[in-house]
């Protein structure tokens, strides 16, 4: 099992599950990773929720361990957080094919791709 050592100011180091983290993702103008961006996590010691800055190669590393993630707009950051789809209760239509993937990448290619997609979709 993975497990994270981060440091809580009152307690020094502490290690966790990537399932007791949480990556705050602010997204700036550009799409990156943006000033607002963070992670937190309640200290199994003190019970005092931490949180802490994160850069983007800091995000990359807690992804990669598995720490799940909340998007925000950086200039809205109080967005609710993403609802997580399970597996086992799937939204309503077929599944995505390999032909259903390579029109949906063909179309993006193109410079009416927003509009071609909207024919679509109405």
């Amino acid at each position: 099992m993975t497990r994270i050592r981060a440091n809580c100011p009152d307690c020094g180091d502490v290690e966790l599950a990537p399932d007791e983290m949480l990556i705050e993702v602010a997204h700036d103008l550009d799409g990156l990773v943006g000033d607002g961006t963070s992670y937190r996590f309640d200290c199994p010691d003190c019970a005092s929720t931490v949180r802490k800055p994160a850069d983007e190669r800091i995000v990359q590393l807690l992804i990669s361990g598995g720490v799940p993630l909340e998007m925000h707009d950086e200039l809205d950051v109080d967005l609710p957080p993403l609802r997580e789809e399970h597996p086992e209760a799937p939204l309503a239509g077929p599944p995505l094919t390999r032909d259903d993937l390579l029109d949906l990448h063909l179309l993006l290619q193109r410079d009416d791709w927003f509009e071609q997609l909207a024919e679509l979709c109405s």
